[in-house]
């Protein structure tokens, strides 16, 4: 009874208000304080000097507060001083990390694109990814190379190589040996292997549009200074092993484990287990993922801090089923939590969750008080004390607020409407524990107790009342977590319109599906991985439902990506809607314990926040009275936004990878979308591609479903795969088809346009698809501008002869990207340009654009512009002139 007292004790009135307790995560106010340093250092540097005696005076005047002021506040002083300490300590911690001298990288002398024969260990273990031809990626930590003719010199750096293997399939590889053909394995390195091979390396490089991600950087956090490719035929393994030997065995099991998965599922679903299970993604194709982005379910293709939470949860459970000491039991989960994270890649969000589930554990066994907040706390603290830059990371700010959401709002609306049912259902069967719970749990009790009795006739007693308590409480657990899935999805709404760009309102039902699923196949697949070592039929059962799971979590992705249902793309936030929405998450957090009518008005008001904020974009900017012609930076191909002197939008090309290339990159979706939507851009007017050509078109299925313009824009093209894919895209997403033909005009928003070319009785081929191009001359103002594709001499000198000095324009976009089979001297001898774009990759391989092509241009007293050179570059064309402008 007295353990029942203090139970119902602990009963918490729904309108009543939290009680007041000394603050129950400090160290989440010192967390905060902390990354507050950190942003100023970012954006207002100081000597760091300033920061340590900033640290020193607060640290000072917490202790004095604590042994000298006598009231009772002295504690909430000393409390204060001590977290604005973590200010200062934030910013010199950056200030001096920030610091710390890195050995440069002299593997960068020979990325020129020649080939050079390079020596050096394994440093990340090669994954195979899929595609039209199967590939492998590792990291190289190269110590010699060679150039032909020269001898060995010893070098520092990474080389993330690619290992391309022509003609392969997921079967394997076709080599011929003694005239006959076989079916071999591709081969695999592993960690420490020692290698010599030719490759051909390149530097990486950003693509340099507002709004695209920093690759450069990216790949310097994981120590990588070049990219490379090379023929695995052309890898010879050295004897020896170099590198740590705790990397090597921990690559070795890796390696056995993602073996032991393919034996057990078949492919696809054994890529699939690989990435959800331990984050090998190589085998997961590109539209399988763009299904779990459009979903909200992405999660699952990461090994996340949710995978380390399952894996605790359920070790807990097992091993409280089999009666184990608690403290062997917590010493036993934390070991084999930290093993599974070891497996993985160790990311940031491995370590943040292993990092949380220690000082949870740890806690526990000291008896100590769990506060969720806390606990988060003090794993983003070590983990930003250690890595600064980590706060300005997409993934730890989004698991730091979903944790807090969970913490901060979750909890506290629980408290107040679930916990009093959980507590009513709590022991059904216990009648004199009725008198001391409130009135309507009380009454709640009593009414599925006569739930039950009707029951008990087909059941039994005892049956129906389990019957009732265990549906009851999964009646509740589901409202749960329907209301704490809405709660994260509005929370992450502001992240998610930042970094990606996309609001999923289909996900809350998504992961309502696929979360508790993952909580099955989880502990499943590991058990089937586990046991298949000893005997397959033992892995066999868990092995069943961990695919049954899979199966599900399919549907339910299918079902919400492949469905696009509800899948909004949006720009860039508003500052005011970014300082809106802020503002009323602090607030839904300040009234989380408060009374229940604030705490239902803050989180009202936190999803009008969030409405506001996905409906209420950045304004497109744009020059009224000017029209805007801007070379997106795309590499090698070409793409060209066109915006009209009232603000109407064309986009003429969208770029994409050479040679219809398939790959984790789409041009369309990763690079030209994010500039647009940077720019503030929700739709486009006219979208248009010059030929079919995949670096011209290779990104037009995405930005067609991303933008959904009115029209599409398109000139006779042969038929091909690629066309048919965008003409589709533009039918999908309610584009209107138009083709265009030499000799049509036309006016959009004062902008005049003419189609020169192809000619009417242009025969169209499979080959020589470039001189097929739409050339578009572009007109306002008394400007021009020649829109001429990828045409080639003979196409050129078409046009020469047709047109004469009728040609001329102002600006010229050079044909073919500035290759020696275009922009003759016919072709600028009729357009007598004032001004030249180029559009071309950094390094390309075709060398583009010429040298010969640049001094014609020159020759003509042009002024030429280029996008590996400069990255985006604008013209903007008045009756004054043309006012070239160039990303800084």
């Amino acid at each position: 009874m007295a353990d029942r007292a203090a139970h119902s004790d602990r009963s918490v009135s729904p309108d009543a208000p939290l009680p007041r307790r000394p603050p129950a995560a400090p160290v989440f106010a010192a967390c905060l304080s902390f990354s507050g340093g950190i942003l100023l250092n970012q954006f207002m540097y100081k000597p760091a000097a300033l920061y340590l005696y900033g640290t020193v005076a607060f640290a000072f005047c917490a202790v004095a507060a604590m042994l000298w002021v006598h009231t009772s506040r002295r504690g909430l002083v000393a409390y204060a001083a001590a977290v604005l300490a973590y200010f200062p300590a934030g910013a010199l911690c950056s200030t001096t990390l920030a610091a710390r001298p890195e050995e440069p990288s002299t593997i960068l002398d020979y990325s020129g694109g020649e080939e050079v024969t390079l020596t050096g260990y394994v440093a990340r273990s090669g994954s195979l990814h899929s595609g039209r031809d199967l590939r492998e990626t590792l990291d190289l930590e190269v110590e010699q190379a060679q150039r032909e003719g020269e001898a060995p010199q010893n070098v520092h750096g990474r080389a993330r190589l690619s290992l391309y293997m022509p003609g392969s399939g997921f079967g394997g590889w076709e080599s011929e040996e003694d005239g006959v053909d076989a079916q071999v394995a591709p081969p695999v390195f592993d960690y420490g292997q020692r290698l010599r091979l030719q490759a051909k390396l390149r530097p990486p490089v950003n693509y340099r549009n507002p709004g695209n991600m920093d690759y450069v950087s990216w790949l310097g956090e994981q120590k990588v200074s070049v990219l490379g490719s090379a023929r695995s035929t052309a890898v010879v393994v050295l004897p020896g092993l170099s590198g740590s030997t705790m990397e090597r065995l921990r690559w070795r099991a890796r390696r056995s484990v993602l073996r032991q998965m393919e034996v057990l599922w078949p492919a696809p679903y054994a890529g699939l287990f690989q990435a959800m299970v331990l984050g090998e993604r190589g085998l997961v194709g590109r539209e399988q993922r763009t299904e779990f982005q459009r979903s909200g379910t992405f999660h699952l293709l990461v090994v996340s801090g949710m995978n380390v939470a399952v894996f605790a949860v359920f070790l807990i459970w097992a091993l409280r089923r089999v009666r184990l000491p608690e403290e062997y039991a917590i010493v036993a989960t934390i070991a084999l939590t930290c093993g599974y994270a070891w497996l993985t890649e160790l990311g940031a969000p491995i370590l943040r969750s292993v990092l949380m589930i220690v000082a949870y554990r740890l806690a526990a066994l000291l008896n100590r008080d769990r506060a969720p907040l806390n606990t988060v706390a003090v794993a983003a603290l070590a983990l930003v004390a250690w890595t600064p830059h980590l706060l300005f990371e997409a993934s730890f700010q989004m698991t730091f607020l979903a944790v807090l959401t969970i913490g901060g709002l979750g909890v506290p609306l629980f408290v107040r409407t679930t916990l009093p049912l959980r507590e009513a259902l709590d022991d059904l069967a216990d009648v004199p524990r009725d008198r001391l719970l409130r009135p309507r749990q009380a009454q709640l009790r009593l009414d599925l107790r006569s739930v039950a009795g009707w029951l008990d006739r087909m059941v039994g007693p005892q049956a129906a009342l389990w019957l009732v308590a265990k549906g009851s409480l999964a009646a509740v657990a589901a409202v749960e977590l329907a209301v704490l899935s809405g709660l994260m999805q509005v929370a992450l709404t502001l992240p998610m319109a930042w970094y990606f760009h996309r609001v999923n309102v289909h996900a809350v039902w998504a992961n309502m599906v696929v979360l508790p699923l993952t909580a099955l196949l989880m502990p499943a697949s590991m058990l089937a991985v586990a046991l298949g070592y000893a005997a397959h039929w033992l892995a066999w059962p868990f092995a069943l439902a961990a695919r049954c799971s899979l199966q599900g979590i399919l549907w339910a992705v299918h079902g919400a990506g492949g469905a696009q249902l509800i899948d909004r793309r949006i720009p860039m936030p508003a500052w005011w809607t970014i300082a809106f929405f802020a503002a009323a998450y602090g607030v839904a957090l300040l009234c989380a314990r408060r009374h229940r009518l604030l705490l239902a008005v803050s989180l009202a008001m936190l999803g009008a926040a969030a409405f506001v904020l996905v409906t209420m974009p950045r304004a497109f900017a744009y020059h009224p009275g000017e029209l805007e012609i801007t070379a997106i930076d795309i590499g090698q191909g070409d793409s060209f936004l066109l915006v009209t002197p009232h603000g109407r939008t064309l986009l003429m090309d969208s770029g994409g990878l050479l040679g219809g290339r398939r790959g984790d990159l789409d041009i369309g979706e990763d690079v030209v979308s994010p500039y647009l939507w940077q720019r503030g851009l929700a739709r486009l007017d006219v979208a248009a591609f010059s030929h079919s050509h995949s670096d011209h078109i290779g990104g037009m299925a995405a930005v067609l479903h991303n933008f959904h313009p009115q029209q599409l824009w398109y000139g006779p093209n042969y038929p091909s795969h690629e066309v048919s894919v965008v003409l589709a895209a533009a039918d999908a997403s309610g584009a209107a088809r138009v083709q265009r033909k030499a000799g049509e005009r036309f006016a959009m928003d004062g902008v005049e346009f003419e189609v020169l070319s192809p000619p009417a009785d242009w025969v169209l081929k499979p080959r020589g698809q470039d001189d097929s191009s739409m050339v578009l001359r572009v007109s306002y103002a008394g400007r021009s501008v020649l829109l001429a594709g990828d045409i080639h001499r003979r196409m050129e000198r078409i046009l020469a002869e047709e047109y004469g000095a009728a040609l001329h324009v102002d600006l010229l976009k050079v044909p073919h990207h500035g290759s020696a089979t275009s922009t003759s001297a016919e072709l600028l001898d009729a357009v007598r340009p004032q001004w030249a774009v180029l559009s071309c990759g950094v390094r390309n391989p075709f060398r583009h654009p010429r040298p010969e092509v640049i001094g014609r241009l020159a020759a003509e007293g042009a002024r030429v512009y280029r996008t590996d050179l400069f990255g985006p570059v604008t013209f903007y064309l008045d009756a004054a002139g043309v006012h070239p402008s160039v990303a800084r």
